[in-house]
């Protein structure tokens, strides 16, 4: 598991609908085992990472054997710049814009309430 500081998402919040719609695309991704398809949500950034986890060598391999949970209703979404996060009922997922749209930049967080507040099953550097 890694770690994710929400400090980097200060700021007003927008319309995040782009956003959510991408975090749900994931979820509905991995639960219909469409794992390429998964992986392509990802940050390039988090995908290498992800991938360079796997003892296979590929970021769909991890997100086979990730515990990332289903993810419920869609609770909140909040945008902050380029930057925003989809609440859902069992998880949160942070996203980044980038010209190719949002993506995925951490997955299968839960609140820890410390220093670093989220853990994440992908991604969350």
């Amino acid at each position: 598991m890694l770690m994710l500081s929400g400090g980097a998402l200060s700021g007003c919040a927008a319309d995040g609908t782009e956003a959510a719609e991408t975090a749900e695309a994931f979820h509905r991704d991995v639960a219909s085992s469409d794992l390429a398809a998964a992986c392509l949500l990802l940050q390039p950034k988090t995908r290498e990472d992800t991938a360079r986890s796997s003892d296979a060598g590929t970021c769909e391999s991890q997100l086979e054997k990730a515990k990332i949970p289903a993810a419920g209703k869609l609770l909140d979404t909040e945008r902050f710049g380029g930057n925003a996060f989809v609440e859902f009922e069992n998880d949160t997922v942070f996203l980044a814009a980038s010209d190719a749209g949002w993506k995925i930049t951490g997955v299968g967080c839960t609140a820890n309430g410390e220093e670093v507040p989220y853990t994440c099953e992908v991604g969350g550097k």
